[in-house]
């Protein structure tokens, strides 16, 4: 069984006319998640703030379509808000669809919006994506004649004064925090504040690729004491930084070479998968969502033992969905 903490179908599905969740061309569809023994996805609805004027209006819009693809295939896969509705949806053979929001942004500064999406279904939150927004900060951009040329770490702009409030009002109404995307001293500052475990859905480990959308082994480590679970990505780009004597894709051998990394420093209960599918162009060695179920048999022939490869592919997941959703 499989829960992925992160996926952009739905915002792919929104932008190209004709396309469905029931089957299509992306990552993601109800059969590649049949496939694969998928018992719950994250769906996110993803907001790119330089494109969108109204991240408000955009991101409802987002999840109307959600409503309406859910509805549309329930005899496969159903809602699931809390705990329970996963294990409900279990017992009846769906896939649970969890509803999540990638860019913080889309509360637009307000409790009540943050409140508005809970009432809604999301159930998890990604406070920053790549720009500073209400909230808080994303690390550093940087650029070389005028081009964009990467991200450094930000060690000193982290959550702002409403980032905080934010924080403490998901905390309260029992959603889940997400600092993927964030600053390193904004999450440093989930770190110290936090009273519940939280998540960064789609993660790697800094040690093993260096680039400032992983964690950093303290993060880690401080994250892993207090419950915290990381979400494997398998975005190329943050698996392996060698790209010089082969093609720019997600090997399974990279895959595996970093969970064993992360439970390394984090132990067993703190990696998760959260894949990206559908966030990004390159090709993966198992192709889309049919194939991540390779990546399990590849971790058994590693030596992975069985209830290690249960912890990283379900149920770490679930033990912070049991906790932290109300």
């Amino acid at each position: 069984m499989i829960v992925d903490l992160h996926c952009d179908t739905i915002s792919e599905i929104y932008k190209k006319t004709g396309l469905t969740l029931r089957e299509n061309n992306l990552m993601i569809d109800i059969k590649k998640l049949k496939k694969s023994d998928v018992i719950l996805q994250c769906f996110a609805m993803f907001t790119h703030l330089k494109d969108v004027s109204e991240p408000y209006k955009y991101v409802n819009a987002l999840i109307d379509l959600y409503e309406e693809e859910i509805e549309k295939n329930k005899s496969d896969i159903d809602f699931a808000k809390n705990y329970g509705d996963i294990l409900k949806n279990l017992d009846n053979n769906k896939i649970s669809a969890f509803l999540t929001i990638e860019e913080g942004e889309a509360i637009e500064g307000s409790i009540e919006k943050l409140e508005h999406f809970y009432k809604r279904g999301v159930r998890m939150m990604t406070l920053t994506w790549n720009f500073e927004n209400s909230i808080g900060f994303g690390n550093k951009r940087i650029t070389k004649n005028g081009e964009f040329a990467g991200y450094v770490p930000d060690i000193e702009n982290g959550l702002k004064p409403f980032g905080f409030e934010v924080v403490e009002k998901m905390e309260e109404l029992g959603m889940i925090v997400d600092v993927s995307h964030m600053s390193d001293a904004g999450i440093y500052d989930i770190i110290d504040m936090s009273k519940r475990p939280f998540v960064a859905s789609h993660s790697n480990a800094r040690e093993v690729c260096n680039h400032a959308r992983n964690l950093t082994d303290d993060m880690i480590k401080k994250m892993a004491d207090k419950g915290c679970i990381s979400g494997l990505n398998f975005y190329p780009e943050f698996l392996s930084t060698d790209f010089s004597k082969r093609e720019r894709k997600a090997y399974i051998k990279d895959a595996v070479e970093m969970l064993k990394y992360m439970v390394k420093v984090g132990g067993s209960e703190f990696v998760a998968l959260g894949s990206d599918y559908d966030g990004f162009d390159d090709t993966l060695e198992w192709k889309d969502a049919s194939g991540t179920k390779d990546l399990i048999d590849a971790m058994e022939k590693e030596g992975f033992g069985h209830s290690l490869i249960e912890n990283i592919t379900y149920k770490n997941a679930l033990r912070v969905i049991k906790e932290v959703v109300k």
